[in-house]
């Protein structure tokens, strides 16, 4: 009996593998998709959304599914006809229905010195809040942390079931280098899924609060929080503002990580002891940035190499995102490596002493 399992599950891997590889050097693009002549220009120029159209997979056309406005080929909510009752019961409310993404993305591009701005004030707040914290008793914020905590534990969560359905269809429908190429007005700019990438950009900016916290508490800032708060807030505008195909990924699985790494600080807060899978949270974090880093190589790869005709990127911001999931993955490893492995080899040395 489990060898009939086993072999039925390498006979499914095996199945979608060859589905999802066979559609690889197949999809064909519309020339309007690649965005390139828009980021070549002044930030302020306005720019012409590209036609929901028939896309080419696997030799096959695949029909543009009609929504309201803003057009989608994906239709979310589903219309009549499509595949996805899940979709129709999670995306329910009308605002979010509404949401145009191409509105936001311009109004970022025209102010795209606000993230540097306020990445320079937060590192000068926080030298200037530690330094002012040097002569003054720490102060005891146990229950506003932990709602603190409690509320970006249910954001995340949120957008995580706006994000992470949309991006399970979109791989279904259309597969892989779809997600990887589609411009990302039309893969999942607007509509509930675009509201809550919209949101989660935003979002980095209220994360600093984190920071205040450790501050006015007098404990510890790492290297590792301060770097990464910065550069995700930097990296995250500039990504939204040139709509960036692979966006969709990062912000489902930060939603993800964030989720769970917010409801064990929660936890953290309002119990005796921390609950016992910190461990789990930050190998969450390590995985997550080892398919940051996967995800941008392919990007890079097939915009280079032209596999997959008017795929649509900035070369650019890739080069940025490499960098920065490569260094988080660097500093995350080290994080687990001293706090999981070298720490606990010293305690247990010192309890046999």
């Amino acid at each position: 009996m489990v060898p009939m399992r086993r072999m039925a599950g390498r006979l499914l891997l095996t199945t979608w593998l060859c589905s999802w590889g066979s559609g690889l050097a197949k999809l064909v693009l519309q020339p309007d998709n690649d965005l390139a002549r828009f980021r070549a220009g002044p930030v302020d120029t306005p720019w012409t959304q590209p036609e929901a159209e028939d896309v080419e997979i696997v030799a096959l056309k695949v029909p543009a599914r009609t929504s309201r406005a803003p057009p989608s080929e994906l239709a979310l909510p589903s219309t009549p006809g499509a595949q996805s009752l899940t979709l129709d019961f999670l995306y329910q409310f009308q605002f979010e229905k509404d949401f145009i993404g191409a509105t936001l993305t311009a109004w970022c591009r025209t102010h795209w010195y606000l993230s540097y701005v306020i990445a320079f004030v937060y590192l000068l707040l926080l030298s200037a809040g530690t330094n002012w914290m040097n002569d003054k008793e720490a102060f005891n914020l146990k229950g506003p942390l932990a709602i603190w905590n409690l509320f970006l534990a249910v954001f995340s969560f949120c957008g995580m079931v706006r994000t992470v359905p949309h991006l399970i269809a979109l791989l279904s429908e259309y597969g892989f280098m779809y997600t990887v190429c589609r411009a990302a007005t039309i893969s999942y700019g607007n509509g509930p899924a675009g509201l809550w990438v919209g949101l989660f950009i935003f979002s980095k900016y209220v994360e600093l609060i984190d920071t205040w916290f450790l501050v006015v508490r007098k404990r510890n800032i790492g290297f590792l929080h301060w770097y990464h708060h910065c550069t995700v807030l930097l990296y995250c505008w500039h990504a939204y503002m040139w709509e960036m195909p692979t966006g969709i990924y990062f912000v489902a699985m930060n939603y993800s990580v964030h989720a769970i790494m917010y409801l064990y600080y929660f936890l953290a807060s309002v119990m005796k002891r921390p609950p016992k899978w910190a461990l789990i949270v930050t190998i969450m974090q390590l995985v997550q940035m080892a398919i940051g880093i996967t995800i941008t190589v392919i990007h890079i790869a097939t915009m280079m190499n032209r596999t997959v005709p008017n795929c649509d990127g900035h070369l650019p911001n890739l080069a940025a995102a490499l960098c920065m999931y490569a260094s988080y993955f660097m500093l995350f490893a080290q994080f687990l490596l001293l706090r999981y492995c070298i720490q606990k080899r010293h305690n247990s040395a010192d309890k046999l002493q």
